[in-house]
């Protein structure tokens, strides 16, 4: 991604005593529905909990996160577009629901950029390939090599666009084949996968950490176009032996419905922003090992059209087809 997103922190962030809409209104009135499209206990799920407690001390009125995970995030997206553009309800949207459904949903029923207000960037994030520990490899030429000899025979599990994207664009690049297998979220694939009923799983960094130093799954390569800090003994795919790998991140970002007045884009976004850069939310960050990337409203828009281009190259190197 060759734009850098960033934002430096306003020399005041005046957020509940005066925002107030043109037709007089203050703004928050009431509490905040944030619609999450993630399983809860999920990466992104445990993000906004936190980033919704501190930006409701921000605001003077608390967030409160709804569920809605399944369908690729299409529920959610369906109600948050539905809702009265008031700043009232926001959605907490990332590559699938904002960027990848584009491509994979046929007569997708709702326009990420036609029908959302940008509000803030969240997060950008790698994904780490990932094994059950008792198959009997430890490299991703391994793999591989294990895959081309059992076409159809190893399964993986599915919890967002980001897994299905990135197993995708490997079987096209190498040649092997696999089975898809289709969960709410990423937890319960993770689950399935230390439960060795799932070969491989194409995961968040947070999610897998914990079971790797367990020794319950094995790392094979990272999504990332450089090693990840957090994990430096790991390769990239082009670095373990696939040339050509696409490097796939997952973002994360805070959307409201189209029309929204800017004086509630505004206070949400520096509420967030407060959240995201304060020492308690960096602190965060860095124990769910995530990177803190904030954005202007304008800035979002613009990297969301472009992950909207970058998604569509993706897929169609993949061979993926809509659904």
């Amino acid at each position: 991604m060759k734009r850098r997103y960033f934002l430096s922190l306003p020399a005041a962030l005046l957020i509940s005593a005066g925002n107030v809409h043109a037709q007089g209104e203050r703004f928050p009135s009431r509490p905040i529905q944030v619609i999450s499209t993630a399983s809860p206990g999920s990466q992104s799920d445990t993000l906004l909990r936190f980033l919704a407690a501190e930006a409701g001390k921000a605001l003077g009125q608390p967030l409160v996160v709804v569920s809605k995970p399944s369908a690729a995030g299409t529920i959610g997206a369906d109600q948050a577009k539905r809702a009265p553009p008031d700043g009232h309800t926001l959605i907490f949207g990332g590559n699938t629901v904002m960027a990848a459904n584009v491509h994979l949903i046929k007569n997708l029923g709702y326009d990420p950029v036609r029908d959302f207000e940008a509000i803030t960037l969240v997060t950008t994030n790698p994904l780490v390939l990932v094994v059950r520990s008792s198959l009997p490899v430890k490299t991703l030429p391994e793999f591989i090599a294990y895959a081309k000899t059992r076409p159809g025979q190893l399964n993986y599990g599915v919890g967002n666009a980001g897994n299905k994207v990135a197993v995708g664009l490997l079987e096209s690049l190498t040649g092997i084949k696999t089975v898809e297998i289709g969960f709410k979220g990423a937890s319960d694939a993770m689950s399935e996968l230390i439960a060795e009923r799932l070969d491989f799983y194409v995961s968040d960094p947070l999610i897998a950490d914990p079971f790797l130093k367990q020794g319950s799954i094995r790392a094979l390569a990272v999504t990332a176009p450089v090693r990840l800090p957090s994990m430096r003994a790991l390769p990239t795919m082009p670095e373990a032996g696939v040339p050509g790998y696409q490097a796939i991140t997952t973002f994360l970002g805070f959307y409201a419905p189209r029309g929204t007045p800017k004086t509630a884009i505004t206070a949400l976004h520096d509420a967030f922003v407060q959240a995201i850069t304060s020492p308690q939310g960096q602190e965060q960050f860095v124990k769910m090992g995530m990177v803190a990337k904030t954005s202007s409203p304008e800035e979002l828009a613009a990297f969301t059209r472009e992950q909207i281009a970058i998604w569509a190259q993706l897929v169609k190197v993949s061979g993926m087809q809509a659904q």
